[in-house]
């Protein structure tokens, strides 16, 4: 049972307004009915704690309005004996003493006079300490340490730039301390007895618990529904992955057509899904898949001078020996890098390029606007908003753009790396031995060029005419 103050005849004004207060119904806000006491120890009048859990029969749990404790079985209700003596004698003494009594004192604390509500005041009410709450009832501002009391006594407590007026029923001039759930407003307890006095009305805190409760089942909802939606994708993924893996057995021939059917499956059926990462591509080796059947050419215009260019145009190799390149304005001078004469900016595009050759390599596609010059990351692919770039260094793989960069992980060193773009979704999804390995996504309706850079951590120094890493343009 709760801890009622003791009330002797001789109490003073003040503390029978404590222990009036302590004698109130925080559902209706006025003195017990009926009282009845949860096993929490909370007491509430008979009418108002049925009335709560009448208004939420949606929920089959029972809660307590003042600590929220919940009770799975409905608690037997007693009227407890002891609380009405209680108001029965406080009813007589608060007529002894006048309801001024009540008054006299705001749940015990003085209340400094001159303050007003929503005035420019920022200092507690009773010192000079710098005010943290109001007190709706009280309508005075307070500091951390005389708050305390305020909360004890359940008071409504607000922002101190929070005008009292506009916490009072427009009507009445009452605190608003009731929610109608009929109508969906703030009422007064006058507002109750009024138009109300037929509604579903319950205290603004129970409504507000109500309101988290529903918020908490509707959120649990939500998320069954999402999880069982993910679950039927995964499900339709797998057996699609299993009819692209009989389809890639029954597969005869290396011909481009064929390529092209695997690659626009895949894409279309996992890559495009979001939410498998990791899908193994049966694609037959070596290959090229692009969308009109070529295999991309170097552009020698851009090579670095240490590059040299086979006569296919398909593979480049780092030389120790400067190439005697001509002078041109979108050739690398710095790193040794060399774009592909094509350009894409619509459709789907699949190339794979031969790295068993090379130990240091950096490869993918770039705008045609970036820089060629200078050791300036700007000109270095995946070290500027204009390139994407898969790179291997010292058996570490890792993700470019932006000079920002993402650590890969492989099972081990892969002897093909692949690209596929997709302009019109703006993704280019990277594979290293027909597993996707990496997704950039961007805006790739700007023509854009494959790109490959051939890098080492020899000695460049000794000009002896010897060949370095290689990588090749794979074809049919």
């Amino acid at each position: 049972i709760e801890t009622l103050p003791h009330m002797d005849f001789y109490s003073s004004p003040s503390d029978i307004g404590d222990s009036l207060d302590e004698l109130t119904c925080p559902v209706c806000l006025e003195l017990y009915k009926k009282p009845t006491t949860l096993p929490c120890g909370h007491s509430f009048c008979y009418v108002c704690i049925n009335e709560c859990w009448e208004s939420r029969k949606d929920h089959v749990d029972c809660f307590c309005p003042s600590c929220r404790e919940v009770y799975t079985q409905k608690p037997k209700l007693k009227v407890n004996m002891i609380i009405v003596n209680l108001v029965e004698k406080a009813k007589k003494r608060e007529v002894g003493l006048g309801v001024e009594a009540r008054d006299a004192k705001h749940g015990g604390v003085d209340v400094k006079m001159g303050v007003k509500s929503g005035g420019n005041e920022s200092d507690c009410a009773l010192c000079n300490r710098k005010a943290t709450k109001r007190c709706v009832p009280c309508e005075i501002l307070c500091c951390v340490q005389h708050l305390k009391l305020h909360r004890q006594k359940g008071h409504r407590l607000v922002q101190p730039g929070v005008k009292i007026e506009e916490l009072r029923c427009n009507e009445h001039g009452k605190p608003i301390q009731l929610y109608c759930k009929d109508d969906g407003s703030l009422v007064c307890s006058m507002c109750r007895g009024g138009q109300h006095q037929d509604h579903n009305v319950v205290a603004v805190e129970i409504a507000h618990a109500e309101l988290k409760v529903s918020k908490s089942v509707q959120k649990k909802k939500v998320i069954l529904h999402t999880r069982e939606k993910l679950e039927q994708q995964m499900e339709s993924l797998r057996q699609a992955n299993s009819k692209l893996q009989t389809a890639f057995l029954e597969l005869e021939a290396n011909s481009f057509l064929q390529v092209c059917f695997i690659v626009n499956v895949v894409r279309n059926s996992v890559i495009n899904t979001k939410v498998i990462k990791e899908i193994y591509v049966f694609v037959p080796q070596p290959c090229l898949v692009s969308a009109d059947g070529q295999t991309p050419s170097l552009d020698p215009n851009s090579a670095h001078p240490k590059i040299k260019i086979s006569q296919d145009l398909r593979m480049a190799t780092r030389t120790r020996t400067k190439q005697p390149y001509p002078e041109h304005p979108d050739r690398f001078d710095f790193y040794v890098q060399v774009l592909s004469s094509e350009s894409f900016s619509s459709g789907h595009h699949y190339w794979e390029v031969n790295v068993s050759l090379s130990r240091w390599w950096g490869i993918g596609i770039c705008l045609n606007s970036m820089g060629r010059k200078g050791e300036a990351k700007d000109s270095g692919l995946g070290g500027n908003p204009e390139s994407w770039c898969l790179q291997k260094y010292t058996k570490q793989y890792s993700a470019w753009h932006n000079y920002q960069g993402t650590l890969l992980s492989l099972p081990g060193d892969p002897e093909r790396v692949g690209f596929l773009l997709d302009c019109e979704e703006g993704e280019l999804t990277c594979f290293g031995d027909s597993r996707v390995l990496h997704v950039f996504r961007g805006n790739f309706m700007d023509p854009v060029k494959p790109d490959i850079g051939v890098y080492n951590d020899d000695d460049d120094d000794d000009d002896d005419g010897s060949v370095g890493d290689s990588l090749l343009f794979c074809s049919f």
